[in-house]
């Protein structure tokens, strides 16, 4: 493994696996992300078929290393918490979308269905509708046997229309895996 971040990683469900292995046969080389628990088993996956981690400490650091890594001809993914969102806006708005660096975000909720934590309710509430009014397409992952088309989808426009798209892992997601 690449970082020391994902030794504690729990096993990945079966879905998690499969995201992982359509983003990196769809071309993703790298993700960058701020350490999750959620997102923990997803990094794991990745680093485990190949694609590098890259562990970084603020989510718009996440999405400049990702703009950066794509302006040169690669394929990144970044992967957040929607809490951290609220970060990286600045870093999408002003850097990815206006200059066609398209990549995935897979965005984690919180802050919605069955949610106990009061401070990720605000942008777990707003974060679908903040990448819209970003222009950023997002695509909601409900159920394992949508892991295929939502994640092939997100990469051929993220690649080929070069723009930033959300796949958004949803509460309902983690009860059925």
């Amino acid at each position: 493994m690449t970082e020391v971040a994902l030794v504690d990683a729990p096993a990945a469900p079966a879905w998690s696996r499969e995201l992982a292995r359509r983003l990196v046969d769809g071309g993703v080389e790298v993700a960058a992300w701020v350490p999750d628990k959620r997102l923990a088993p997803l990094a794991a996956e990745l680093d485990a078929i190949g694609a590098e981690v890259r562990t970084l400490t603020r989510e718009e650091e996440c999405v400049g290393y990702a703009a950066g890594f794509r302006a040169a001809g690669g394929t990144p993914v970044v992967l957040m918490q929607c809490s951290g969102l609220g970060n990286a806006v600045n870093a999408l708005s002003s850097l990815a979308v206006p200059y066609g660096l398209g990549f995935v975000v897979v965005l984690s909720m919180r802050g919605t269905l069955g949610e106990r934590n009061p401070a990720q309710v605000p942008l777990g509430r707003t974060a679908v509708g903040m990448l819209s009014l970003l222009g950023i397409q997002s695509f909601s992952l409900r159920s394992p046997e949508d892991v295929t088309a939502v994640t092939d989808g997100a990469l051929a426009l993220a690649d080929g229309a070069r723009e930033v798209s959300a796949i958004v892992l949803e509460p309902e997601l983690s009860l059925g895996s």
